[in-house]
């Protein structure tokens, strides 16, 4: 744009590239034009400046009535005649008094030349592409904020869980401490009680040595919750008894131990061969019990049960899946917090989930519930590729 003067309104007018001019209200001298305008007459900027625009005929005497729409003859340098209209966009009334001025071009049948119309539908094509990259660009900005924010959570629930493990384990260390001595005590006790049943009568042996076999499942109870508890305050810990196992091996181990429990169930296995992992047996036996004999509880002993084994990229991804009644949604944060139980009053402790999460992040794993639609309930165990072996090794020690 070349001219001194114009207001910043006029100035922004210049960027729709249509011809425009400014004229001086009174001289009707030229004060702006712009490069479409120069083009459209064929001559230079600097040229047009300052001069009176003698390249426009109007076809009425009505030049300085402003108001209104008229066309005009536009010579150019070399004698060209173009048909113009010319439109008064506005007029600042000053001081000084400006009016701005746009050409367009005419056909030969006076109807404006497509190319005005063609620069805008251009404009606005532009317009619009810009519009979307900036809108495609917030919607990757949100969906990052929202992943962020998901991280975020998942971190903050992960140091939740890890500080109430911490209490925990403190409280239980202490608990099974302070019960072991008068437990073993107990257990002692019973057990005489049983070898001195022998000496009583007949009427009363029987008797007495019932109710030692009851008292001693009862106190086995106590010392498997004694158990649990000190596996729970321990929980998270790598210990030094690790050895190379066959996964599949391990499992069949687990599952023989709570073979009476699995009697009404169809059990699947899909287990590769040959595939090792580095773990502590005893602890890795009691994760894969605790996940089966949940399942087994949630189908009431008849259902559909199948452990899977995936490898995906070096790591193991290993599938508990059951077809009961599943997990109800408003349960599904809390089944790893210790003491909670989906299970009916008496029949579960409630921390043998928060024992199995905590062995498994021993071995820098995870331990999840993978929620889907309809019945049935998924546990996840996601191994890292140091703990699995894909061939087996002679070395079994740790």
């Amino acid at each position: 744009m070349q001219g001194d003067g114009i207001s910043p309104m006029t100035a922004r007018v210049f960027d729709s590239h249509e011809p425009t001019l400014v004229l001086d209200g009174e001289s009707l001298e030229v004060v702006a034009v712009n490069p479409p305008l120069a083009d459209l007459v064929g001559r230079p900027l600097v040229e047009l400046l300052g001069q009176v625009p003698d390249f426009l005929r109007a076809e009425d005497s009505g030049a300085r009535r402003w108001e209104r729409t008229r066309q005009a003859s536009l010579v150019k340098p070399n004698g060209a005649v173009q048909a113009v209209e010319v439109t008064c966009l506005y007029v600042e009334k000053g001081p000084p008094r400006r009016v701005v001025l746009r050409l367009t071009a005419l056909d030969a049948n006076g109807t404006p030349n497509n190319a005005p119309l063609h620069n805008r539908h251009q404009a606005l094509h532009r317009a619009h592409r810009e519009l979307l990259s900036a809108y495609n660009r917030l919607e990757l900005l949100n969906d990052e904020l929202e992943n962020k924010n998901r991280q975020l959570q998942e971190v903050y629930r992960r140091l939740s869980y890890a500080s109430k493990m911490a209490a925990v384990g403190e409280l239980t260390a202490g608990a099974t401490h302070g019960i072991n001595n008068p437990l073993a005590a107990a257990v002692s006790a019973v057990r005489t009680l049983d070898r001195l049943c022998q000496q009583c009568p007949d009427e009363l042996r029987e008797q007495m040595m019932a109710t030692c076999r009851r008292a001693d499942r009862a106190l086995e109870r106590i010392e498997r919750i004694v158990a649990d508890l000190r596996r729970l305050a321990q929980a998270g810990t790598r210990r030094g008894d690790l050895k190379v196992v066959d996964l599949g091996q391990e499992i069949r181990l687990a599952l023989e131990l709570i073979s009476h429990k699995l009697e009404d169930i169809d059990l699947k296995l899909a287990l590769p061969e040959g595939l090792t992992v580095r773990v502590c047996p005893d602890e890795f036996n009691q994760v894969i019990m605790n996940l089966a004999d949940n399942a087994a509880a949630a189908m009431d002993g008849h259902g559909h049960l199948t452990i899977r084994a995936l490898l995906e990229g070096g790591k193991l991804r290993l599938e508990i899946e059951d077809d009961g009644p599943g997990v109800p949604p408003d349960m599904t944060q809390r089944i790893f917090e210790p003491f909670f139980s989906t299970k009916e009053p008496g029949r579960g402790t409630g921390i043998g989930l928060a024992v199995a999460r905590g062995i498994i992040e021993g071995y820098a794993g995870t331990l999840y519930l993978e929620q889907e639609h309809g019945p049935g309930c998924k546990f996840v165990i996601e191994l890292p590729a140091e703990v699995v072996r894909e061939r087996p090794s002679e070395n079994t020690g740790s």
